[in-house]
């Protein structure tokens, strides 16, 4: 017989996958303005042209902005008495497009965005989503990736930052 899991603060086992739920969290506590967020998780780009695209999944790299979530692996850290307690890796790929190739001045909304995902971990209240313990870092917490042709004047950049999810389940079977 499969095992029946089901999350104490809800009652069954979590209804959506992780990824949906903590990008729709980050479009709700977004809270900057350059760039900011469109009226929907994405934007239409002929009517808000400048803001930040959020979904679930791999960046499309058609937009300037990008703010993804992906799910990784799934630990499980201790079993008492029939109950498990768990963390679920979450990686943001937080992408931009550098509006102006040739600018001499490095444009800011990468390290903006980089600092907004931080804030909103940071600040994550223990259960404001129902049934996740925390979001804590996980290492390394913040990377910026470049390639061997990446210079100051490259156009694309992305900058990955890992969290976990911390949760528990209860096997009633």
């Amino acid at each position: 017989m499969p095992a029946t899991w089901v999350v104490p603060q809800l009652g069954t086992d979590f209804p959506d996958d992780f990824e949906d739920v903590i990008i729709q969290y980050v479009y709700d506590k977004w809270n900057i303005s350059n760039p900011a967020k469109g009226s929907t998780l994405k934007p239409d780009y002929t009517i808000q042209p400048d803001t930040v695209s959020f979904k679930p999944g791999f960046p499309d790299l058609n937009r300037p902005y990008e703010v993804c979530c992906i799910q990784t692996i799934t630990v499980p850290i201790e079993k008492i008495n029939g109950k498990w307690t768990f963390t679920t890796g979450l990686e943001f790929l937080i992408r931009m497009k550098r509006i102006e190739r040739a600018a001499i001045e490095v444009d800011p909304q990468l390290e903006n965005m980089e600092g907004e995902i931080q804030r909103i971990v940071e600040s994550y209240v223990p259960n404001e989503i129902p049934g996740y313990m925390d979001l804590v870092y996980d290492k390394p917490a913040t990377k910026r990736m470049y390639g061997p042709k990446a210079s100051w004047a490259k156009s694309d950049w992305l900058t990955i930052i890992k969290i976990k999810v911390f949760y528990q389940k209860d096997d009633l079977t």
